[in-house]
């Protein structure tokens, strides 16, 4: 299985993902805010490119079908019914709902990899089932860290880092490119301590300056959330859905701080 890194998902053409199991990883927040929702009850997450589009989409459907979500700068935008925390995603405002979401860079980054073979949405919330997942589908794997504002973000490097340790049992390949390199040994050197890793972080940072600290231990929990969002026909769902089984898709041992030199 060939394992690709993408450091920033602002550039991804179609080629870039063509035949691959995609995983769009959005530590702060989408990817944490997707998970949690369908975790509790939402029936879909439909990811959008800006505000014209959503309210496009929104103008289609019945007024108490959904809820728009979504942030700008990590502010909750003007008019949506919520914001980007995943904490705001509880079972009592969203279930049964089609969330339409809006972010600075997650929602734009599952759409540039939309024309990928799979793709599904991936976090440090879920990432044991993204794993199981890459595995069953067993094609080649591209990890696309969403970033911020065509940067690189050092959470989502750490959090691909954490998925290539388990893809790879904790030993990487002779041969591998640079970005998936960079990421494993980041996490090599970071993983021990993940929060605090995080906590550092140019995003976190803005996060907390905005008063939205509490984002940041909800999303560098490991494991938390044994679902996974899985882009189909526009929108994100669970897969498989509630009620069916499928092989290979079991939740691992919670892992509240990883081990970096681990064999």
């Amino acid at each position: 299985m060939k394992i690709e890194v993408f450091l920033t998902g602002q550039t991804l053409t179609d080629e870039d993902v063509r035949g691959y199991t995609v995983v769009v990883i959005d530590v702060l927040r989408t990817s944490s805010t997707i998970a949690t929702a369908l975790s509790n009850g939402a029936r879909a997450v439909v990811p959008v490119a800006d505000m014209a589009e959503a309210g496009k989409i929104a103008a289609n459907l019945d007024q108490a079908s959904f809820l728009m979500g979504g942030e700008r700068g990590g502010k909750k935008i003007e008019g949506y019914h919520l914001g980007n925390s995943p904490l705001e995603y509880d079972r009592a405002t969203v279930e049964g709902k089609t969330i339409i979401l809006n972010t600075t860079n997650g929602t734009s980054a599952i759409l540039h990899a939309r024309e990928a073979e799979h793709l599904v949405v991936g976090s440090f919330l879920n990432a044991g089932r993204v794993v199981d997942f890459a595995r069953e589908k067993g094609r080649d794997v591209a990890l696309v860290c969403a970033g911020w504002r065509n940067r690189i973000s050092l959470e989502d490097t750490l959090c691909a880092g954490l998925m290539l340790h388990r893809l790879w049992e904790g030993r990487e390949p002779a041969a591998v490119s640079d970005s998936a390199h960079i990421a494993f040994t980041l996490f090599r050197n970071d993983g021990g301590n993940l929060h605090e890793a995080i906590e550092h972080c140019n995003h976190a940072q803005r996060l907390s300056e905005i008063g939205l600290h509490a984002d940041l231990n909800y999303c560098t929990r490991v494991d938390a959330l044994p679902v996974l969002p899985c882009f189909d026909d526009s929108r994100l769902v669970l897969y498989p859905p509630p009620g069916e089984d499928r092989p290979g898709l079991t939740r691992p041992a919670p892992v509240e701080r990883a081990t970096p030199n681990a064999a």
